[in-house]
């Protein structure tokens, strides 16, 4: 694991969806044999933070939770996200054998491996909470900062793995009773209290479906929950003077060979 700066980024990296944090390669083979490797660039988590999610928190979450999202606390979420990748089944088990998760899951595993990595993820928090590598007055921060994370992700529209999988997320959540809106504010909240129940639910329906690489039940699944609710698709329309992610521009160009 290594936490870096990234100075320049070509090819698929420097174009669409800006990632902070990898864990590569995704090839269930080379994780069964030897494990991954996990690469964090602080530099851009720190822009995604400061210039979209904080800026999002602050409008769309009551003061006294916006102000426990922090730039620790996403840290803390991408870190066990990335982690969690690497965790769970490495291929699906049916009646016909093992096959590979992505074949068994097909179209709709993309969005069900990202979903998979952040619940399982907030689970594994709440674990280290318990068991004190966490500071416990860090977990509303965590929880807080995982909303605020949710909100970015979701502009990016249910098309996207990443904002397919938070939008169901979210109205799994919502459903729970983990996440509420106020009507009268229209701001949304978590609920810290439901949120280790929710989250462990859920993680348990995701790490099902993969390990059975069932495709209908996947399907169904995203098919129910990743439908965005009118409140919050007005609510983030009128956030349109935020970034919907980071747009790098480097110093220099080095010329290609």
């Amino acid at each position: 694991m290594e936490v870096v700066d990234a100075i320049y980024r070509s090819g698929d990296l420097l174009h669409g969806y800006q990632a902070v944090a990898d864990n590569l390669p995704n090839d269930p083979r080379i994780h069964e044999q030897k494990g991954s490797k996990k690469i964090f660039w602080k530099n851009f988590m720190d822009a995604r933070v400061n210039d979209i999610i904080l800026p999002i928190a602050q409008r769309l979450m009551p003061a006294d939770q916006a102000k426990l999202v922090t730039g620790d606390g996403l840290l803390d979420f991408v870190t066990l996200h990335e982690i969690s990748h690497g965790l769970g089944p490495a291929y699906a088990r049916s009646a016909s054998g093992k096959t590979d998760i992505r074949e068994a899951i097909g179209h709709q595993y993309a969005a069900l491996e990202e979903a998979k990595a952040d619940i399982t993820g907030m689970v594994c928090v709440k674990w280290l909470v318990e068991h004190g590598a966490i500071p416990r007055d860090k977990l509303d921060n965590i929880y807080a900062s995982f909303l605020g994370e949710t909100f970015r992700t979701i502009r990016f529209g249910i098309a996207e793995a990443h904002g397919q999988g938070a939008m169901m997320e979210f109205s799994y959540l919502a459903e729970q009773g983990a996440i509420r809106r106020d009507s009268s504010t229209g701001l949304y909240e978590a609920d810290f209290d439901k949120m280790p129940r929710a989250m462990a639910s859920l993680a348990k329906e995701l790490l099902e479906q993969e390990a059975t690489g069932d495709r209908a039940r996947a399907e169904s699944w995203f098919e129910r929950y990743a439908v965005m609710p009118p409140q919050l698709s007005a609510a983030l329309t009128k956030q349109s003077d935020i970034p919907v992610d980071v747009d790098p521009a480097f110093d220099f160009h080095p010329a290609l060979r």
